[in-house]
């Protein structure tokens, strides 16, 4: 049985690197997996820009499953940190793509206005070059 608990931190070598993450084995002798996107809390297009084999990392265990695969998170880390700028009741909301970037659902609602008034734009263009050239 692992003498690793959910929650501690790990150092650990990058061993593998994969597409979809780092294998990373620990001072314990066990290996651990640090899934793409437990790397970092910026968007990471591909685990080699980020880490490298043989490089040492420290990482926090999210989980351990019955079957003894341990996940591992490097951003859970720095996640831990307290958040710039506070804000109440949003909790992990902000946490999935694009979430570090400034700005509430405002933003997104107002860039989602400028992309369909572009789009109508572009689609009303189209039709009157389609009608001219009939």
């Amino acid at each position: 049985m692992s003498q690793l608990a959910e929650g501690s931190v790990v150092s650990g070598e990058v061993v593998a690197i994969k597409p979809f993450g780092a294998f990373v084995k620990l001072e314990t002798g066990e290996t651990g997996l640090v899934h793409i996107s437990q790397i970092s809390s910026k968007f990471v297009e591909k685990v080699e820009d980020e880490l490298s084999v043989g490089s040492t990392i420290k990482a926090k265990v999210l989980s351990i499953d019955p079957s003894g695969k341990i996940s591992l998170s490097i951003k859970a880390l720095t996640d831990d940190r307290p958040q710039r700028g506070g804000g109440g009741g949003g909790g992990r909301g902000g946490r999935r793509g694009g979430g570090d970037r400034r700005g509430g659902p405002g933003d997104f609602e107002d860039m989602m206005k400028k992309w369909m008034k572009s789009s109508e734009e572009r689609l009303s263009a189209l039709a009157a070059k389609q009608k001219k050239g009939r």
